[in-house]
């Protein structure tokens, strides 16, 4: 404070006649009484978990996304805290906007597949309407071989939905299929 009026501490302690410490701890109490008054009050139960046991629950989650709420309780009771009913989890995951989620769909496509991707897609850009309209569109059915229900969930804050550890990679059709 002293300084931002442009007076040393020694200058304000002579004007006001004490020591420079006093006027040093009287500054640092001010400015930790004027923080104290600006927080807003808390209303309600204290939260079960703290600001520890949030750390801890949101590293465990990112370590693993596809845990069920269950198996994240379990993990967390087994630790040195008191032990938490899975509505506790639930809400605390909720608060810190860990929300359970479908994974992002991604092509599983490995770098040679990228290349010829790449590699087809600068072959064929200067076709003319006329070339992209002789080519042929079937019309076969699929019966798929291996169904993917989509029943995993991750958990990931908004604009994670691309994490490596958010998507889950498909191939082309699901799985593969019979055409007739």
């Amino acid at each position: 404070m002293t300084q931002r009026l442009g007076t040393s501490i020694t200058e304000t302690a002579r004007l006001v006649g004490c020591s420079r410490s006093a006027v040093v701890s009287i500054h640092a109490k001010w400015i930790n009484d004027s923080d104290a008054s600006s927080k807003r009050l808390v209303v309600g139960r204290p939260r079960f978990i703290k600001e520890k046991g949030r750390r801890r629950q949101s590293c465990s989650v990112k370590q693993n996304r596809r845990q069920a709420v269950a198996q994240l309780t379990a993990q967390y009771n087994a630790g040195p805290s008191a032990s938490v009913s899975e509505h506790t989890i639930q809400r605390t995951l909720l608060d810190m906007r860990l929300c359970s989620r479908r994974p992002t769909r991604v092509l599983l496509l490995t770098k040679r597949h990228r290349h010829l991707r790449l590699q087809w897609a600068r072959e064929h850009r200067d076709w003319t309407m006329d070339e992209r309209k002789r080519v042929s569109w079937s019309d076969e059915s699929r019966f798929l071989i291996h169904h993917i229900d989509g029943r995993t969930r991750v958990r990931r804050l908004p604009g994670e939905q691309l994490l490596p550890t958010c998507t889950a990679g498909h191939t082309q059709a699901d799985g593969g299929g019979i055409m007739l």
